[in-house]
């Protein structure tokens, strides 16, 4: 008997190194204007083919995670699934309502894994953003320009090596809380971006920018700014912000051996979190 083939790849956090709140859309959505990277941290997803549908959840946060409805279920029903099947497996590392966009950077991975396995074409982008506002950047993982409720797109040249360090104290934010107590809808947007040929070039221009979650973020939970400020007073460290809704924060280092010694002593601050170090460019 033919051994069935099994495929794994890594969905990687999607990390705003800034959001802008430019605007609200009459349907409630607000218009956003925010750069973003994917850095090699994720989750796994394991996939073969089968006759029928299968998803299990398993890995440090599953139990936070109702299978049932995960957003992956409802992105395979966009698909033409009839007389076909897979078994896939997340192995979800990222932590829930993080502000990492992991479930839509994995409804989009299922996403492509699919279509190649069934050779289908992925669907429409009205289909894409009807699943998440994420979801059609996290189809690749090139730094980009996000922009409109998410799908306007615009790929980024990257600069040379930097480093970022996540950490998430355990705190569960809801999207829809923060976004609720947005009370500035107009500010203005990233402007025309920079060529980025050095690292210190994208590092000022991210100077100049902000995360404009991150104030109403803070007021509903104080404890976030603990975090920020042990990060931004590690050895190395360039800029320190809260990636989009929260709690994830993050500090960008130029060197490795910078953000492996942060990650450390933030572990010993906050040895209950989750932390993580990798090239933000990748």
């Amino acid at each position: 008997m033919k051994k069935k083939e099994s495929f794994s790849r890594i969905s990687r956090a999607k990390v705003n190194l800034s959001l802008h709140v430019v605007g609200k859309r009459s349907d409630g959505y607000h218009c956003l204007d925010s750069l973003v990277a994917f850095p090699r941290v994720g989750d796994e997803i394991s996939m073969e083919p089968s006759r029928n549908i299968d998803f299990r959840v398993i890995g440090r946060f599953a139990d936070e995670l109702k299978s049932k409805k995960n957003l992956v279920l409802s992105a395979i029903d966009l698909l033409n699934h009839d007389g076909k099947g897979a078994s896939i497996i997340l192995n979800k590392d990222l932590p829930i309502s993080a502000g990492l966009g992991g479930g839509s950077s994995n409804a989009a991975l299922v996403l492509r894994m699919l279509t190649k396995l069934w050779q289908q074409p992925l669907p429409s982008i009205n289909s894409l953003i009807s699943l998440g506002s994420d979801v059609p950047a996290c189809l690749d993982w090139d730094l980009k320009r996000m922009q409109g409720r998410g799908e306007i797109l615009e790929k980024v040249v990257a600069p040379p090596t930097i480093w970022i360090v996540l950490a998430n104290n355990g705190e569960k934010v809801s999207t829809r809380i923060i976004f609720n107590a947005v009370q500035t809808f107009n500010n203005e947007g990233l402007g025309i971006l920079p060529i980025f040929n050095t690292a210190e070039i994208f590092l000022d221009y991210l100077h100049g920018q902000k995360n404009d979650l991150e104030s109403p973020a803070l007021k509903l939970f104080p404890q976030i700014m603990t975090l920020l400020n042990a990060i931004r007073s590690t050895s190395g460290c360039k800029i320190s912000r809260m990636s989009g809704s929260g709690a994830t924060c993050f500090g960008l280092f130029l060197t490795e051996s910078d953000a492996q010694k942060a990650s450390q002593d933030l572990a010993k601050s906050f040895p209950k979190a989750w932390i993580r170090v990798a090239q933000l460019f990748s």
